[in-house]
Order: structure tokens, then C-alpha cells, then sequence
């Protein structure tokens, strides 16, 4: 029973060895490996950080070369003798000069053409009461084209006691100074009538055109009246010869009047006309007093 009793506990004892061998670990490695990790990340950041500094220098290094080769540039190209001006053609003008215009412009031959600034120049010229628009176009080398165009008087507008030259709307161009001539009807526009303008454009294309029975060299006087009427005054006779119309139907009666026109021409009868006024529907002539009576 003792020798039975000793192998069972060999036995035993041998297993527990086993049991302990097989539940033995092996020392983890994960910490070690964890740093590594850490160390390389470390230096691939700081790699990536150099280049990007290295790259940004290198841009910024680029640019100012090119900011200093450009810069140069311009102070050659403006400095340069090949691009001077020596010709400068100024075409559209008759009221204005062309020592005028230069002057205004600030241009002249000899001036670089890469130093001028055409919209400035545009600028300046057109401050010009005279002058409408006006277009400054540079041909390189050294040629400049100025092309104008004037504003276009079609009366003469008394304010106070000046003169004004006016165009076909009735607004004030420029005053007139001694010595100017021109042979444009008088306009006398009322206080408070400030929607002639349309009238007024309207009557001259209609004369341009040929749409009236008097001519634009036979106006003496224009009148927007406070009654909202058009008065216009010809000299086509002696005594003159006065029509008038009503400022907002005054394409209708226009052509009224043309008809009545007609008839006292047909009639013999347009020399005794003193007045013809379109009121309404209908056009009334007021005939010039006879001689004696």
C-alpha cells in the first residue's frame, strides 16, 4: 500500500510540474515595441517640417526674385527711349483745340508711352464742357490716337444776363464769349417747366428730317411758355410768323398745322397769318392787322 501510495503522489507531483509549465507566459514585448513606434513617428514629423520649410523658402526666395525682375522691368521699359511718344493724331474736334486737349490730357511728345494711364487721360479731356466722350488709344511704340467727340449746340439760352450755348434738349453746354458765333434760335424756357427736354429733341429731329414746313435756319425764338405750351417764332416773313402747340400733344397738332399750312398757301392768304395756335382738336389763325386800319 506505501509503494502504491508513493507513485500516486509522484504522479501528482509530476502533474502539478506540467500544470505549471503550460501556464508559464513569455514576457510581453508590447511596451518595448510601443516606444520604437513613438521614436519614428517623432522623426518623420520633424522630416516632413524641414521640407516644408525648406519649400516655403524656396517659394518666398522665387517670388522676390520675381518682384525684383519684374520691378526692373517696368523702370526699364518706362525709362526707355524706343517707347517715347512722336506721334500723337487727335481727330473729332472743331470747337476744342488740339493744344486744348494736350494740355488738358497732360501729354505730349516725348512722354513714355508705358507711363501713361489711358483712363486718366480719358478722364481729363472729357472734363471739357465741349467735349462728349472722349477715346485715348496707345499703338506701340510710340504712337497715341485721341479720338473726340463734341457735344452739338442747338441754342443759344439766356440765364441772367449771359448767353449760353445749349444743346438739342435744352441743357446748358458752355457760355458764350465775345466774339462766337453761331446761328442758333433763342431758347427762353419758363420757370418750373423741366420736362421740355423730349419736346425740344423732338422738334429739332423732326426739322432734320424734314417733317415740318419751316426750316431750322428760319427759327428765330423757342418758348416752353408756363401755360405748357410751344411757341416757335420764324422770321419768314416780315412781322414774323408765331406757331403755337401744346407741349404734350404738339406731334399731333405739328401735323394739323402742316395741313392749315397748306391751305393759306394754296389760298394766298399765309402772308396776313400773324399767329397759328393748335388747341385742341382744331388750329385758329390770328391774322396781322392791315395797314391803316
Amino acid at each position: 500500500m506505501s509503494t502504491l501510495t508513493m507513485n500516486n503522489q509522484g504522479r501528482l507531483g509530476l502533474g502539478g510540474k506540467r500544470g505549471n509549465s503550460l501556464h508559464r507566459r513569455k514576457p510581453s514585448t508590447s511596451r518595448s515595441l510601443s516606444h520604437s513606434g513613438f521614436s519614428g513617428s517623432v522623426f518623420a514629423g520633424a522630416g516632413r517640417m524641414v521640407v516644408r520649410l525648406v519649400m516655403t523658402m524656396l517659394v518666398l526666395s522665387l517670388v522676390a526674385v520675381l518682384g525684383v525682375g519684374l520691378l526692373y522691368g517696368y523702370r526699364v521699359l518706362t525709362s526707355h527711349p524706343y517707347f517715347a511718344l512722336d506721334e500723337i493724331h487727335v481727330t473729332g474736334n472743331t470747337r476744342v483745340s488740339r493744344g486744348d486737349i494736350l494740355k488738358a490730357a497732360g501729354v505730349g511728345l516725348g512722354l513714355n508711352s508705358f507711363e501713361m494711364k489711358v483712363d486718366l487721360v480719358e478722364r481729363k479731356i472729357s472734363d471739357n464742357p465741349w467735349v462728349k466722350s472722349a477715346t485715348v488709344r496707345r499703338e506701340f511704340p510710340n504712337r497715341l490716337r485721341i479720338a473726340v467727340v463734341e457735344k452739338v449746340p442747338a441754342f443759344w439760352l439766356r440765364q441772367g444776363d449771359a448767353m449760353y450755348f445749349a444743346d438739342a434738349a435744352g441743357r446748358v453746354i458752355a457760355p458764350m464769349h465775345p466774339g462766337e458765333f453761331a446761328s442758333l434760335p433763342v431758347l427762353n424756357v419758363a420757370e418750373g417747366v423741366d420736362d421740355g427736354g423730349p419736346v425740344l429733341a423732338g422738334l429739332l429731329r423732326k426739322m432734320e428730317q424734314r417733317q415740318t414746313p419751316f426750316t431750322q435756319s428760319q427759327v428765330a425764338w423757342v418758348r416752353l411758355t408756363s401755360a405748357h405750351d410751344l411757341e416757335i417764332h420764324l422770321d419768314a416773313q416780315e412781322g414774323g410768323l408765331t406757331l403755337r402747340l401744346s407741349m404734350d400733344r404738339w406731334e399731333v397738332q405739328l401735323d394739323r398745322l402742316k395741313v392749315v399750312w397748306r391751305d393759306l398757301m394754296r389760298r394766298g392768304e399765309f402772308a396776313d397769318a400773324a399767329i397759328i395756335a393748335a388747341s385742341g382738336d382744331k388750329v385758329w389763325i390770328k391774322k396781322r392787322p392791315t395797314q391803316g386800319a
